[in-house]
């Protein structure tokens, strides 16, 4: 097995069959880029791992060295296999080795790109992994986008993105986003500290008393910050709609009963240390998620991916319905949100994507999703 890099696919399938001869085969091949001048300058290039079977008798495989060894001479040359590993810095061994697991995971696989896929597709494929969507998720799609590309050939790449979009909104079917979200009579956000739970649960109250007509009151279990209990009781004074602060399981039972004859209550809780999994056990103590209740959890794309997947675990147990992200605003990165909603099987019901009540609030559909996805990965 040899490392070609090659400044295109043809030169480097000539520098293959010069030293390997035709019964050499391509294992692997990336776009990848040089740089020069301490990293001012780029040049795009292309990268092949081939291999030539053992069978092959070593005599023919000498006379290709020798064809090859002029045209070589005024070419970029393949790294050597006779390198020594005292010329070799740590980061290139890395390097080798990664490319041979990759290699290798696509033989077991069975997996041989046709060679003439063009250069656009290694660029995308490496954005798409360089997302958040998840390695597994990323590796996924793009062996769909390889397998709708052999069908069509296209190489543009508004085609390319059109395959990719196409294939990640195929991979959410079955995944609920759009949905009545007042179409029970309890509504409650959970979620860590920080990621504006409070100002979301004034969002939806507002958009169903003013857009929807319904008669709503909020309950509060966030007796932990002051703060908290006097912002929503502003939100509540503005929109003339009664709010209970509970401090025990005795006193929601009386909230409700207040306040039963309203169409929907709108329940915000405590954040938290969410790595405490007690704070969620209290949590549960004091709601009873057992009712006609509809729970969301909220996260903020700010926050880090396996944090938030360690949120989700947290509170998993409660019953989640779907999830609300918000802070859209203060980031472009969306993956997340795709990751999260494929590997927990729920969809994402809201966005919020600025301060302002009850205008910053968006309801998300699946298709929304993958397009904030692709003009992300579009613009990297």
């Amino acid at each position: 097995m040899k490392k070609y890099k090659a400044e295109n696919m043809q030169e480097a399938m000539q520098l293959v069959r010069l030293e390997l001869g035709d019964e050499a085969v391509i294992l692997n091949s990336k776009a990848v880029k040089t740089t020069k001048f301490f990293g001012l300058l780029s040049k795009k290039s292309v990268e092949v791992i081939a291999a030539v079977d053992e069978d092959v008798s070593k005599s023919t495989v000498k006379i290709r060295n020798n064809e090859s060894q002029h045209f070589k001479t005024d070419q970029k040359s393949p790294i050597s296999n006779d390198r020594t590993h005292s010329t070799l810095t740590q980061d290139q061994l890395l390097e080798d080795i990664m490319d041979m697991k990759k290699m290798m995971k696509s033989m077991t696989k069975g997996h041989h790109r046709d060679p003439s896929l063009p250069p656009l597709f290694y660029e995308l494929e490496e954005r798409v992994a360089q997302s958040d969507i998840g390695a597994a998720y990323a590796e996924e799609i793009m062996e769909r986008v390889y397998q709708s590309w052999l069908k069509h050939k296209s190489s543009d790449k508004r085609s390319m993105l059109e395959l990719l979009e196409h294939e990640l909104l195929f991979s959410l079917e079955g995944i609920t986003f759009e949905e009545d979200p007042y179409k029970k009579k309890f509504v409650c956000l959970v979620g860590p500290t920080g990621v504006g739970k409070t100002t979301t649960l004034a969002k939806l109250a507002a958009n169903a008393a003013l857009k929807h007509g319904k008669s709503i009151g909020f309950i509060t279990t966030d007796t932990y910050r002051i703060a908290a209990i006097e912002q929503l009781k502003t939100y509540a004074n503005i929109l003339e709609a009664p709010i209970e602060v509970c401090y025990s399981a005795e006193d929601f039972k009386l909230a409700k009963s207040k306040l039963s004859n309203l169409d929907v209550i709108f329940i915000d809780t405590a954040g938290r240390n969410f790595l405490n999994g007690a704070y969620v056990e209290e949590l549960k103590q004091v709601l009873d998620f057992q009712e006609e209740m509809k729970t969301y959890l909220v996260l903020s794309l700010t926050s880090k991916v396996e944090d938030m997947k360690q949120i989700t675990e947290q509170f998993w147990s409660v019953g989640i319905h779907q999830f609300i992200f918000t802070k859209k605003d203060e980031t472009t990165s969306c993956g997340a949100m795709y990751g999260l909603s494929r590997a927990y099987k729920k969809g994402t019901a809201f966005v919020t994507d600025g301060q302002n009540v009850p205008e910053d609030l968006i309801p998300f559909t699946s298709e929304q999703l993958i397009s904030a996805v692709i003009e992300e990965i579009n613009n990297e």
